[in-house]
C-alpha cells in the first residue's frame, strides 16, 4: 500500500505536465491565421482537418512567409489552398492562385 501511494505522488507531476497537441504546436496559431483568412465557400471544400494543416516557410511577393496548405474536394480540378502567412508580422498575406 506505501509503494502505491509513492508511486501516485511520483506520477503526479507527469500527469498534471502533459498537455494537448494544439497546445504545444508551435503552427498551430499559423494555421488558424490562415483558416481566419478564407472564406466560407472555400472552408466548406475544405476536406482534412485544417488544424493539421502542413506549414512550411516560403515566400510571398518576395516577403518571408509561412505556406499554409489546405486540402479541398476541389484538389483534382483546382488544386489545395494555400495562404501565406508572413513570418514576423503574423498576418496573412493572400493566397495562391489556383487553377
Amino acid at each position: 500500500m506505501k509503494n502505491l501511494v509513492i508511486l501516485i505522488i511520483a506520477l503526479i507531476p507527469f500527469i498534471s505536465g502533459c498537455k494537448k497537441d494544439s497546445e504545444t504546436d508551435p503552427n498551430m496559431q499559423i494555421r488558424e491565421i490562415a483558416w481566419n483568412y478564407l472564406s466560407d465557400q472555400a472552408k466548406s471544400t475544405v476536406n482534412v482537418d485544417w488544424k493539421k494543416a502542413p506549414v512550411t516557410e516560403s515566400s510571398f511577393n518576395g516577403i518571408k512567409a509561412f505556406a499554409v496548405t489546405f486540402n479541398t474536394t476541389e484538389d483534382a480540378l483546382l488544386g489545395p489552398i494555400t495562404v501565406y502567412v508572413s513570418i514576423s508580422s503574423r498576418v496573412a498575406l493572400g493566397q495562391d492562385m489556383r487553377d
